[in-house]
């Protein structure tokens, strides 16, 4: 029994390891490598981990599908000294163009090979510009800089058996190269090769590259019957059932706790997983509170279902600053996935900062990118303490975020603050006392390599998910029904509060509970619905806003109902309704971010912050007053209301009735009781009948004795008795 045990676990164990056979033995893998990922050492060192597997499964070999334009060379001799060093046959494709660092990542390739109209070349040592320095210790730093580059690159031919010579040519433009008779490139210019030049032959075998061939999948089959070719990425990786790559900082020393991400308040039916999402930005989108309230959602939805990309289709003249700052140094910061801005067509204000939040912009031919100077609500300058003060903290946040994501953070100091213009390795692009605004051909310009903001030029997202090699389905990022509602509510929150307040008034005119009341209910139920979904109001505020509310309406009821008159019931409630409805209109910006405290240290009360809210609720007020004058004026001419008012009559005339008839017997000096409080008018009874009177000076309570002063034509004058 024992030895049958023994021979099945035998027997299982081949066959599992029969059934886990190396699913890339004997094929070819693809790798395609971009900017991004030599830009971004995590996304390198994934490369690499799909690399090694390739090395570990057997592979036949590795080609590197090569679309490099811009990553500079020193960055890039590291990486391509660890490709040179894969004990695996590598392959360099050049699809397009292997330019600086990509020329490097070729050079240590076992063979390169040419697309049709493909480039290779121009990989020059670069140096960051430093006005502190000299010229010559510049000079200095660059010539280091090429000794360096020139060496690495020529250790990368000879172990690989490319010419030297073609090394030098790329790197140092004082070397030219002319081989076989032929000059490819001139004393004083780089070597750049087009495809027909880096085949031709020269001393019996080609320049550079092996040929010219259509693509990856027909340089697999040249060199195997089978030509089998997979393509290393994460959807291969988890296709196979394996865990995700998790690639740790360089800097992480120690393991750090988990974050938990913040909820979003609504779901929504559609999945992002694996996809490309695309959240559009337009006109009036960054001036809606409720509107960053869905962005937020949205990337945090992107980050608990694992969507590949997202991508800020950008088209506005700007918006909510201190929402803006939240949304980058906050959501931005915690995307997981990568993040592209498409600026089609403006990025003005708000939008440039959060292009600029992004870990790659991509231009549309005719647009621009900048402006984001803060201005107050009504888009008047500031005051020069004022501005200094908000450009200080808002370059502070902004600065931040921006080096994070590789951009030259000169560029937003000069978007925020005119008196910094833009000045690179002293080329003037914007001079100071203008605020920085890129065209599409400033923001794409190459300096010192590469391009001074923007990736390069896009005429659609289809267009950005092809050069960036995206493999999801793209899917626009959609408000849900809850959320459009929010929308609507705090884009046209005043119209609700007309609607609120206009009804609530005639609702008290009338006897009973009827039509108006419940408009009026319905309007201001919405108006807080629309602000707590909207994220104006949140936690224990709402129920305190809301009593404030119901209080002021309460104290107004008094005023009209029971007090009349009285005018401090109704002032009071006046201001409660005022503060409640204009702080759920202004719950975004009660608190600036963290960090920013009051300058005072104490309570600071700052109108700009309520400016929207007082504007709504002044529109709103004044709105309700026209509409209620209108309706008592027209409304009863109206044909379904003269229905309701019997037109016929009994006889007579109105001196006949008894309340009239005892009026005009009342002569000066009669005494009498006052049956109402008088303020000015009331009722008082005089021998046994009851009329009504006004009273001139002081108020008269009811039950106090009155004397008829006067007689002025169909009115009692009385005074206290």
């Amino acid at each position: 029994m024992q030895t049958l045990r023994i021979f099945l676990l035998a027997f299982l164990a081949v066959f599992s390891a029969r059934a886990n056979e190396p699913t890339l033995a004997g094929k070819f893998a693809r790798v395609v490598v971009t900017d991004s990922d030599l830009d971004d050492l995590r996304r390198w060192q994934a490369l690499r981990h799909w690399m090694d597997e390739a090395v570990k499964q057997g592979a036949s070999g590795v080609i590197l599908e090569l679309q490099v334009t811009q990553s500079p060379a020193q960055a890039v001799l590291p990486l391509a000294e660890e490709l040179a060093r894969l004990k695996i046959k590598t392959q360099a494709f050049v699809n397009t163009s292997a330019i600086g660092g990509g020329a490097l990542l070729a050079l240590a390739c076992d063979e390169i090979w040419m697309a049709p109209g493909s480039r290779i070349g121009a990989a020059p040592p670069k140096i960051q510009a430093d006005e502190s320095l000299s010229i010559k210790a510049q000079d200095t730093l660059l010539s280091e800089a090429l000794a360096v580059l020139k060496a690495g690159a020529r250790s990368l031919c000879k172990l690989k058996g490319h010419r030297p010579e073609i090394a030098d040519a790329f790197v140092d433009r004082d070397k030219g190269l002319v081989l076989g008779g032929t000059a490819f490139a001139e004393k004083g210019e780089l070597l750049l090769l087009d495809a027909d030049a880096a085949v031709q032959p020269v001393d019996g075998k080609p320049l550079l590259a092996r040929a010219v061939i259509a693509d990856a999948l027909s340089l697999a089959k040249s060199a195997t019957p089978s030509g089998s070719l997979l393509t290393l990425d994460a959807a291969w990786f988890e296709k196979r059932g394996e865990a995700k790559l998790v690639v740790k900082p360089v800097s992480e020393s120690a393991p750090q706790p988990p974050v938990e991400a913040k909820k979003p308040v609504i779901t929504r039916s559609q999945s992002y997983k694996g996809r490309v999402v695309v959240i559009p930005v337009g006109e009036d989108d960054l001036i809606i509170p409720a509107r960053f309230e869905f962005m937020k959602r949205t990337l945090n939805l992107c980050n608990e279902q694992g969507a590949e990309a997202v991508i800020f289709d950008l088209d506005t003249p700007g918006g909510l600053a201190w929402d803006t700052i939240s949304l980058m140094m906050k959501d931005l910061q915690a995307l997981k996935t990568r993040s592209f801005s498409y600026v089609n067509t403006r990025a003005i204000s708000a939008g440039a900062m959060i292009a600029m939040a992004t870990d790659t912009i991509y231009m549309a031919p005719a647009s621009a990118i900048g402006a984001s100077t803060p201005v107050s609500g009504d888009g008047t300058p500031l005051a020069e303490a004022e501005r200094a003060k908000n450009n200080s903290a808002f370059m502070g946040m902004a600065r931040t975020v921006v080096r994070e994501k590789g951009h030259d953070v000169r560029i937003i100091e000069g978007m925020i603050d005119m008196d910094r213009g833009l000045i690179i390795n002293g080329r003037v692009i914007i001079p100071k006392g203008e605020i920085v605004t890129l065209d599409s051909e400033q923001a794409t310009m190459l300096v010192d390599g590469k391009p001074l903001l923007a990736k390069g030029f896009a005429k659609s997202i289809d267009e950005i998910k092809l050069r960036e090699s995206l493999k999801g389905e793209v899917i626009t990022a959609e408000p849900t029904g809850f959320e459009m509602i929010a929308i609507w509510v705090t884009r046209y929150a005043a119209i609700l509060i007309l609607i609120g307040l206009a009804g609530g008034y005639l609702e008290m005119q009338t006897p009973g509970f009827g039509i108006p009341g419940f408009i009026s209910v319905g309007a201001f139920a919405l108006f807080f619905f629309g602000h707590y979904v909207a994220g104006s109001l949140a936690g224990q505020e709402t129920l305190v806003v809301a009593m404030i509310f119901i209080l002021g309406i309460v104290l107004i009821g008094v005023e009209l109902l029971a007090a009349p008159g009285t005018i401090l019931p109704g002032l009071i409630g006046f201001v409660c309704v005022m503060v409640a409805l204009v702080y759920a209109m202004s719950g975004w910006e009660v608190a600036p971010p963290a960090g920013e405290a009051p300058a005072s240290g104490g309570f600071s009360f700052n109108f700009a912050t309520y400016a929207t809210g007082f504007r709504h609720f002044a529109l709103g007020v004044s709105g309700a007053a026209v509409l209620i004058t209108v309706l008592a004026l027209w409304l009863p001419a109206l044909r379904p209301f003269r229905a309701m008012v019997l037109e016929t009559a009994a006889g007579g005339t109105l001196s006949d009735s008894p309340v009239m008839q005892a009026a005009a017997r009342a002569k000066a000096g009669d005494t009498g009781l006052a049956r109402s409080a008088l303020r000015p008018y009331g009722t008082i009874e005089i021998s046994g009948h009851l009329v009504e009177a006004a009273a001139e000076g002081d108020y008269i309570q009811s039950g106090a004795a009155v004397r008829v002063r006067e007689i002025r034509g169909e009115k009692i004058i009385v005074e206290a008795g």
